[in-house]
């Protein structure tokens, strides 16, 4: 399948900086143009998710939740479509070369812009850089990741506009690190008792582009223009964040012209030669760093032995899944990266289709049919629900494949979606889930680092930290991913990595599917929008978007 713009060979290629109340309806609200939300004046961007948490520090579900950062925060550093780390909160970006960066990579200088104010107009300095640090940090706040941030033995402030930051030892995914993390307020949250509950996370204060001003639970969210920021007033006046759970809904919708840009899941993949003929509407071909998992909570009884999660991967037929559902769209991934990532281990081999293996592996393994046609071992049954958010047309048909494909081998496999706002809270983040289907990205940008989602102290149900969801442990594995971000030489570490996918591919604690692809969408008259592969967010450069 031709794709224009784009193509997957594309991505992550520049691997030398990448390691790597009112429901809305018609133009916008139901209003004629000529009011206040006259087109010029406003973007609307739709999705088939709905964000919950506002923080940038908490949130867990990317590509939904990083329109509010994007909207109303800042990093010291972001990340373009060049795969080129530019400039935000900081002056420039530190390197070995521009002495930002100490020839033993554990001293780090940055300084920070200076005239750069919060929402609510307190001046921003090197005191919010370091609170976000130490929250970052707090063993009692539900961070997504700490990679990196653990390392750092010593932050000291030089002055309002400086900081230095010392790591114990090299930390090579560092800038990455901080590029994924937002600068939060320092007088608004450190008297906050608990951060994890504060009012501040569903109405938060930035620095960035634009402001929230009203929420609308389960249909929008109106943020309006920043005029005093800092890399300029953004054109676009209004930005409407809309949710619209059904896929095929949400894309009648951008072809009648009532959302102007077309974000998750995008345009449903049967309706992608449709898409790139109509008129006024660009069909935006775009390669995302996500893979698509089956997790497996390795803390139930079902899944506790390697031999079963394995049984379980042969008995998909994931090229059917691939080529019916998603059109063959997107390449087939054997690891958490995508194929085209430079870490990626080429010489794992494709368990491929195999229910009689699978049959033959449970069996011999002792998990025999009962009367009922569902194997059991030890008084425990091969029967789980599996879950992801309602409404994902695509998931949903894969989601009856495998109840097939399982079933054939004596499994039973309960369909249990539930609302994106539910499914991705605490029955993910506390491991309440038997299995889940779901999208990932690499946890630190497009580094190959994987700790927070597979280290065994990385388990949230357990220690509070990290997103280790499927609560696997392999002691050899940590001390790989321990090994992995400390070594700056490309080849060294590619090999490093290349032995925890291998480790990965044998445990299989979640069954990597295919790399993402979406087909996105947007009027065209909108200008300014950027296909960014390093990143999961459409929103990342909003501040840009203009109309013609």
């Amino acid at each position: 399948m031709h794709h224009k713009g784009i193509t997957r060979r594309d991505f992550i290629k520049t691997t030398g900086i990448v390691a790597a109340g009112t429901v809305i309806t018609g133009g916008a609200v139901g209003l004629t143009p000529g009011t206040a939300w006259a087109k010029k004046n406003n973007v609307i961007v739709g999705m088939t998710q709905e964000p919950v948490n506002f923080n940038p520090l908490l949130y867990v579900n990317s590509g939904t939740e990083e329109v509010p950062e994007a909207c109303m925060f800042d990093a010291l550093w972001d990340i373009n479509d060049k795969g080129q780390f530019i400039p935000n909160l900081a002056v420039r970006v530190p390197t070995l070369e521009n002495g930002g960066i100490s020839a033993d990579g554990k001293l780090w200088k940055i300084e920070l812009k200076q005239g750069v104010k919060w929402h609510d107009g307190a001046p921003f300095t090197a005191k919010d850089v370091e609170f976000t640090y130490k929250t970052i940090v707090n063993p009692n706040v539900a961070i997504r990741s700490r990679s990196g941030f653990d390392l750092i033995s010593e932050f000291k402030i030089i002055d309002d506009q400086n900081v230095e930051i010392h790591l114990s030892k090299p930390f090579v995914p560092f800038a990455w690190a901080w590029q994924k993390m937002h600068i939060v307020p320092e007088h608004l949250l450190a008297k906050v008792p608990d951060i994890n509950t504060a009012p501040y996370n569903t109405n938060p204060t930035g620095t960035g582009p634009y402001q929230l001003v009203k929420r609308v639970a389960g249909s929008h969210m109106v943020y309006k223009k920043n005029a005093e920021y800092h890399r300029g007033a953004p054109a676009i006046e209004t930005v409407i964040h809309k949710f619209v759970p059904d896929q095929t809904v949400l894309y009648t919708q951008f072809k009648t012209g009532e959302v102007d840009v077309l974000g998750l899941h995008g345009v449903p993949p049967e309706r992608y030669e449709e898409a790139r003929h109509l008129a006024g509407r660009n069909a935006l071909d775009t390669p995302a760093p996500w893979v698509e998992f089956i997790y497996f909570n390795c803390g139930k009884p079902q899944f506790t032995e390697k031999v079963v999660r394995q049984a379980l991967y042969y008995a998909v037929d994931k090229e059917k899944w691939i080529k019916d559902i998603y059109y063959g769209g997107p390449p087939r991934t054997l690891s958490y990266l995508h194929p085209t990532h430079w870490a990626y281990n080429n010489n794992l081999k494709d368990p491929g289709y195999d229910p009689g293996r699978a049959a033959e592996m449970l069996e011999a393994a002792g998990w025999k049919k009962g009367s009922d046609g569902i194997r059991e071992k030890n008084g425990v049954k091969l029967m789980f629900s599996m879950s992801t958010t309602a409404g994902s047309k695509a998931r949903e048909q894969a989601q009856a494949m495998i109840q097939a494909n399982w079933k054939e081998i004596g499994v039973a496999m309960e369909i249990k979606n539930m609302p994106a706002s539910v499914v991705w809270g605490e029955y993910t983040t506390k491991s309440q889930f038997d299995t889940l289907m779901v999208g990932w990205e690499p946890t630190v940008g497009m580094d190959p680092d994987y700790t927070a989602r597979c280290h065994s102290k990385q388990i949230p149900a357990k220690y509070g930290t990290g997103s280790n969801y499927v609560q696997y442990e392999n002691p050899d594995l940590d001390k790989l991913l321990e090994e992995g971000v400390l070594i700056s030489d490309m080849e060294k570490r590619k090999a490093v990595y290349h032995k925890i996918q291998a480790i990965l591919h044998e445990d299989v604690p979640f069954a990597p599917i295919f790399a993402y692809f979406f087909m996105y969408g947007k009027k065209s008259d909108l200008a300014g929008y950027k296909i960014n592969p390093y990143v999961t967010d459409i929103t990342w450069n909003i501040q840009e978007w203009s109309w013609t």
